[in-house]
């Protein structure tokens, strides 16, 4: 069985078919047509754990599970507490046994790994600190839908190289979209990330950059992204991040 399963813990576990995922997702955006299950997840329950809160996260999985005709349960963070009160061995098995598939938002990469290694149903990742799969294929799908093409845009994110920009870097690489990164130099994405990005590129026509300008970074953009410069269990750093990052600021000097 867990041979079997399909968990979405990278960018990269849906390099074989990110286009058609994002195109089809499209396509149930608009409402099902004729011929096209209405309720696809019907009987299906999504298991929820957050280890860092959301409210974006939540609401978005719930909404999205009710609406293809499923249902979601949401565990807060203090229910579970994978590694203190619970390891992820115990936390994936008993899952397993009582949801269809496993959401989980958390810390640790590696704990998130370690959850999917040992559970039989699905695990996606909501959130670690390394990336950001499913904001990932959001955003690029609403670029699809404003711009009505991925292949040959020009991406430009400014910021700090988190885990939302290293998921970027991966999903524009895939769809052969151009994408600039402008950060503070101690602050870029993750380096085996950009060249992984830059190595999927080569095949896709997407060009990788990553520099420090955020103004000549801009230029030329099609799509302007930035996030949060201060994340959970970053608080203490909030004034000394705020003064870093202003530079990257998204205003209107940085897009004229």
């Amino acid at each position: 069985m867990i041979g079997l399963k399909r968990d979405i813990i990278s960018v990269l576990d849906m390099k074989d078919d990110f286009e058609q995922i994002l195109n089809e997702a499209l396509k149930m955006k608009s409402g099902p047509k004729k011929g096209q299950k209405k309720d696809p997840l019907k009987g299906k329950v999504l298991g929820m754990v957050f280890e860092k809160p959301s409210l974006r996260t939540r609401v978005s999985f719930e909404v999205g599970m009710t609406q293809l005709g499923g249902s979601s349960l949401y565990i807060s963070p203090n229910e579970v507490q994978i590694g203190k009160r619970e390891s992820a061995y115990d936390v994936a098995n008993v899952l397993s046994r009582y949801v269809d598939g496993i959401m989980y938002r958390a810390f640790s990469n590696e704990v998130m790994r370690e959850l999917a290694k040992h559970a039989s149903v699905p695990v996606i990742n909501g959130l670690d600190d390394i990336e950001h799969p499913c904001q990932c294929a959001a955003d690029l799908l609403t670029v699809l839908e404003k711009k009505k093409t991925l292949k040959g845009l020009q991406m430009v994110y400014v910021g700090d190289g988190n885990n939302v920009c290293n998921s970027l870097l991966l999903g524009c690489a895939l769809v052969g979209m151009n994408m600039r990164v402008a950060t503070p130099k101690d602050h870029r994405p993750n380096q085996d990330i950009v060249a992984k990005s830059e190595e999927i590129g080569k095949g896709t026509g997407a060009k990788i950059e990553v520099m420090s300008n955020p103004i000549q970074a801009c230029e030329g953009a099609d799509v302007v992204y930035t996030d949060t410069w201060v994340s959970m269990g970053q608080e203490t750093e909030k004034a000394e991040r705020e003064k870093l990052f202003l530079p990257y600021q998204v205003n209107s000097k940085l897009t004229e």
